[in-house]
């Protein structure tokens, strides 16, 4: 029997995948994504292949293996590195369901040149078994579906983005559901505040106690850089009228290196009092001078209470009044 006519029978099971462009979602990257797996797989040293499964059997069954074994153990590999990658802010707010596909006539899209090198002539595939992960969001909503297989060595990975899995279909079969860890955020504020009130803005994550315990909390303006405050509270005097718009930023730097796992805005609208006040720490009368909303980061109020804007003119004539009333006692 010609040894193209052997491999041909013995490998029945291949799919082949694409790269795809590299994409980042804040805390989620999927080049990191592949790299994690790619290390995983290899870490098995071919395990998963058909040179392993065809030619060793099973200490247990007694059996030969197949693309179906091969995808079920890599599955169980896929799903304990998305755990770690979760485990150390690697993965968002996402979870993964990680499963196998089955379908037919896989080997119909691999060029000639490379099916001739694997199956000889003969035949163009047979039903073959794959992994699929779909990645998702708290809501449910679908980010990736990936596709991983080693079967004939290489490893070939496939990711399409906003597509989902049938888990309910007969060619699907789920290895493991592995939800977020975190399953949404928000900010908590009053919605208006008047000038010299402390105000307070707090966010919230919703997740397990093992994971809160690690999360770190920093507070910027929307659009803005610098940080202005940490923790997941924030509490200023809000000394001038102004729509506050800030954005809590939910991270981890437990690998030495921060990693942003969500955002979450809050918008308090502060408006001047009745009558108008020019200091809050006076509580005088408002004097006339001018205080313009700022478009700019490096011109909004600061949280830190800054003095109001001052009219050196209008000082300096402040100053000779009182001088010229002391003088004329």
């Amino acid at each position: 029997m010609k040894k193209n006519t052997i491999i041909s029978m013995i490998v029945i099971c291949y799919a082949l995948f694409f790269e795809v462009g590299y994409v980042h979602s804040l805390g989620f990257s999927m080049e990191d994504f592949k790299s994690v797996v790619r290390a995983r797989i290899e870490a098995t040293g071919g395990r998963d292949t058909w040179h392993y499964r065809v030619f060793n059997k099973d200490p247990v069954t007694g059996k030969y293996g197949s693309c179906v074994d091969a995808s079920r153990d890599r599955g169980k590999d896929i799903a304990t590195a998305i755990k770690s990658m979760q485990y150390y802010g690697r993965f968002g707010l996402l979870g993964a369901r990680v499963g196998t596909m089955s379908g037919y006539n896989a080997l119909s899209i691999v060029p000639e040149a490379i099916r001739k090198e694997y199956i000889g002539t003969i035949g163009a595939g047979s039903m073959h078994t794959y992994n699929v992960v779909e990645i998702y969001d708290a809501n449910g909503k679908s980010y990736y579906m990936v596709e991983v297989d080693n079967y004939l060595k290489p490893i070939f990975i496939s990711a399409h983005e906003n597509r989902s899995v049938n888990w309910d279909a007969d060619n699907t079969w789920l290895i493991e559901d592995i939800p977020p860890i975190i399953k949404s955020v928000q900010v908590s504020n009053r919605p208006s505040a008047t000038i010299c009130d402390m105000v307070e803005f707090r966010v919230y994550a919703d997740a397990a106690p093992w994971v809160k315990k690690n999360l770190k909390y920093k507070w910027m303006y929307v659009g803005g850089t610098k940080i202005l405050g940490t923790g997941d509270t924030l509490r200023f005097r809000a000394d001038y009228p102004y729509t506050y718009n800030l954005k809590a930023i939910i991270y981890q730097d437990t690998t030495g290196e921060e990693v942003d796992f969500a955002e979450a805005i809050g918008t308090m609208t502060v408006q001047q009092t009745s009558p108008p006040r020019s200091s809050c720490d006076t509580g005088r009368a408002y004097t006339g001078r001018k205080y313009t909303s700022p478009h700019a980061q490096s011109s909004r109020p600061s949280v830190s209470s800054p003095q109001q804007p001052a009219d050196k003119v209008k000082d300096a004539l402040d100053v000779f009044k009182k001088a010229g009333g002391f003088f004329g006692k």
